[in-house]
């Protein structure tokens, strides 16, 4: 399965995107879902609910909480019984470290997003090296350009941790379905996610480059890609796309 595991909604301060719009917008890109991961709540979970029943697409909700080093999507198997951000960890900015262990407490999975995103304040960049308990790495958020993705992508490797993807779609429906998460096994709800990002499950893949030459076998490796038709997986670290050399 083809999941958008970054997105945002109305939800989100500064972002007017309509859930509805989002998740019609991700299936004619050819995906299977969207998490919304809105900054700092969960307040979306109504109406993504809703909007999902209706347009016939998987329709999830997250977290993208800001803390003293870097901004992480939090997913919970039960998003419903977890109380709002600032009643489990107070105001924001939140020690990472509180936010990791409380989320892990609670049964979810904790992404480090876009970690060397300069744009935003207090990136976490290779303050990530020092942290336990991080499920993966956002190795490809289809909205940040330059060395962001890459650098990212070098760390997941190096710290033996997969990579997945996003569109982080925000100012723009264009945005939309842009970059996504490989599923080995079926995703039904939170906790179906949860499992399998714990268990290293995952891909992240580009959705609509151009397809390049693969040499020898073509399978996703540790550090590299594959691209099969409009999609392009990149692998890196556990269970991340580990392959021989080719």
């Amino acid at each position: 399965m083809l999941i958008d595991l970054h997105a945002h909604s109305r939800h989100s301060a500064g972002c007017d995107l309509d859930v509805r719009e989002v998740l019609r917008r991700a299936r004619e890109q050819g995906l299977d879902g969207v998490v919304f991961t809105d900054l700092n709540g969960l307040e979306a979970l109504p109406e993504v609910r809703a909007a999902a029943r209706e347009e016939g697409i998987l329709g999830l909700v997250g977290a993208e909480l800001v803390t003293d080093h870097g901004h992480y999507l939090c997913y919970f198997p039960e998003p419903e019984k977890v109380p709002a951000p600032p009643q489990l960890f107070g105001t924001p900015p939140w020690p990472v470290r509180t936010v990791i262990a409380k989320v892990r407490e609670l049964g979810g999975a904790v992404v480090a997003a876009h970690p060397y995103d300069k744009t935003i304040d207090r990136p976490s960049g290779d303050f990530i090296f020092t942290l336990d308990g991080l499920a993966a790495v956002e190795g490809l958020h289809a909205r940040k350009r330059g060395p962001a993705n890459d650098l990212a992508i070098e760390a997941a490797d190096h710290m033996n941790l997969p990579c997945v993807g996003g569109s982080g779609a925000f100012g723009s429906l264009d945005e939309v379905g842009k970059a996504a998460t490989l599923f080995r096994r079926p995703v039904t709800d939170e906790a179906s996610l949860v499992a399998q990002l714990r268990a290293g499950e995952v891909y992240c893949v580009a959705v609509g480059v151009t397809p390049l030459p693969v040499e020898g076998r073509g399978e996703p490796r540790r550090g590299g890609d594959r691209r099969e038709g409009r999609r392009e997986h990149r692998g890196g670290g556990r269970h991340g796309g580990r392959r021989e050399p080719r």
